[in-house]
Formats: C-alpha cells, structure tokens, sequence
C-alpha cells in the first residue's frame, strides 16, 4: 500500500480550521474537488467537480486530537483500499498546520490521487494563506 503525506501550515487558527474539517457533512465547503456532500449515520456521499461520485465511511471525528480519519468504500476509480486522515495542529502565532495522509491501493494511484490532494493544498494556501 503506497501513502501520501501532505502538510501545510496557513494562516487561519487551528480552532478555525478544525472547525471547518470536522465539519464532515460539509467537506464541499473544505476541498474544491467537493461539489457536494451529505452525511447518513457514517457515511457520506460525495459528487465531485467532473460529476464522478463517491462514498465514504467516517471512522473518527477526534476533537481532542483534531483528527478526522475517512475511507473511500465506492467510487469510479479502481482502488482496492483507501484510508485517510486530516489533523489540525496550533502552529503558534494564529497560524495552523494541516496534515493530510493517505494510504491507497493499488500503489499505482498515488499517481492520479497525489495531484490532486496538492491542488487541494494549494487551494486550502490560497483560502487561508501560508
């Protein structure tokens, strides 16, 4: 299983951010690839910019540690396994850190998948500065 590690520190608090993350039923208001999104029970369903859809099953919404952790369980891309987790740190100074880790199989989509979470981190600098 191959993994994708992204981070970024912006400049928006950490309490404003993790609040935005946590926020799961609303991640098309975090990530631009996120046209829509709804949450039942733990599973949210996604429809992407192209049209794709996806659903996922929630598997923690940690405030203490300002994690959230996410699996994709149906999508138009052949993966085998998928796992994901977003933290939020005080980067001190008003300023926060983002973490964005993903496992994925077949190893082959890190190649499709790494673009496009940078892409995200970009626009997440671009939303909240860096």
């Amino acid at each position: 299983m191959a993994t994708i590690n992204l981070s970024t520190t912006l400049d928006v608090s950490a309490e404003e951010l993790w609040s935005s993350v946590k926020d799961v039923g609303s991640v098309s208001g975090l990530l631009n690839v996120i046209t829509s999104s709804s949450l039942d029970g733990h599973v949210r369903s996604c429809t992407m910019a192209d049209g794709g859809e996806l659903t996922e099953t929630i598997l923690s919404v940690d405030d203490d540690n300002q994690r959230v952790a996410y699996s994709i369980t149906d999508s138009p891309f052949p993966i085998e396994t998928h796992a994901s987790s977003m933290q939020v740190r005080d980067a001190g100074g008003g300023k926060s850190t983002f973490h964005w880790i993903t496992d994925v199989k077949p190893d082959a989509m890190v190649d499709g998948l790494r673009p496009l979470m940078e892409g995200e981190i970009a626009q997440l600098q671009g939303r909240f500065g860096s």
